[in-house]
């Protein structure tokens, strides 16, 4: 088992509590993710296995278990593994769905990268939920992966940022700005090519989101400042005044104003790739 280096687990906090504000503030469509499960899904005696990659604090994971387990008839049990590397979302994961709601779900969270990740078990479902971005250069693999781990009538779920979604130009510009940070990141529209160029079939659904960035215009706002770091995927407290500006400029021409809110586009896209063959 290989254990994060001090750096990696700086780096999980700070994403943890960054994202828990941006959780908050987050106009979120689940309903198309849910939907494709309950329409693809065939279940199969005597278990339905899902994987999730991934997971982060279970904030999903908790609708797709709840909407399973009404689908699923008695007699079929769920098994629910997931998988996240950040030990502050396991425990944040663990409070969620340890709860009396789920006493007989199967479930399993493992610490691992997916990429350490070993298992024989094969799954009904697999789902990568706005997670695919964290590991650049594996989508390929990672799609194959899932391809092998699914069971013959399985198919794999990603949820995506499309590339008109406005966090892609922030996180850029930090970048530029900085010298650190992420220079690419991985958007629905190269997730496609990727998976064209597989020769693997797809049905794919794009749908409106927004983010309420108000708090980032609230000078010496903790929680403002947290949602920066979300939108640069970094510290914002390394920009210099005039650059914090200009990130603040990329968000201020997006925005809709709304019921006192500050929303920004962050269009997203959901697709299921049916296993093959």
């Amino acid at each position: 088992m290989t254990y994060p280096t001090e750096l990696e687990i700086k780096m999980y906090e700070i994403y943890d509590a960054s994202y828990q504000v941006f959780l908050e503030n987050w106009q979120v469509n689940r309903q198309v993710a849910l939907d494709f499960m309950q329409q693809y899904l065939k279940p199969q005696p005597p278990q339905v296995a899902v994987l999730s990659v991934g997971a982060g604090p279970g904030d999903f994971d908790v609708q797709v278990i709840r909407t399973l387990k009404q689908q699923l008839p008695k007699e079929l049990t769920l098994r629910y593994v997931a998988v996240e590397p950040n030990h502050l979302h396991r425990q944040r994961y663990e409070q969620k769905i340890n709860v009396p709601e789920f006493p007989d779900v199967d479930l399993k969270l493992y610490s691992e990268k997916i990429d350490q990740f070993q298992t024989d078990e094969q799954f009904d479902i697999i789902h990568y939920t706005h997670s695919m971005y964290h590991m650049p250069g594996q989508e390929k693999w990672l799609v194959q992966q899932a391809m092998e781990m699914l069971k013959n009538n399985g198919f794999l779920i990603i949820t995506l940022d499309t590339i008109d979604a406005v966090i892609f130009d922030t996180i850029f510009k930090y970048a530029a700005l900085t010298g650190q940070g992420f220079t690419e990141m991985l958007q629905m529209q190269e997730m496609q090519a990727i998976v064209e160029g597989l020769g693997l079939s797809y049905t794919l659904e794009s749908y409106p989101e927004y983010l309420d960035v108000k708090l980032c215009f609230e000078e010496n706002s903790p929680a403002g400042k947290l949602l920066m770091d979300f939108f640069c995927q970094a510290d914002s407290g390394q920009l210099s005044p005039e650059q914090r500006q200009e990130i603040l400029q990329i968000l201020a021409s997006k925005v809709i104003e709304q019921d006192g809110r500050k929303l920004v586009p962050m269009p997203a896209a959901t697709m299921v790739i049916p296993k093959q063959g």
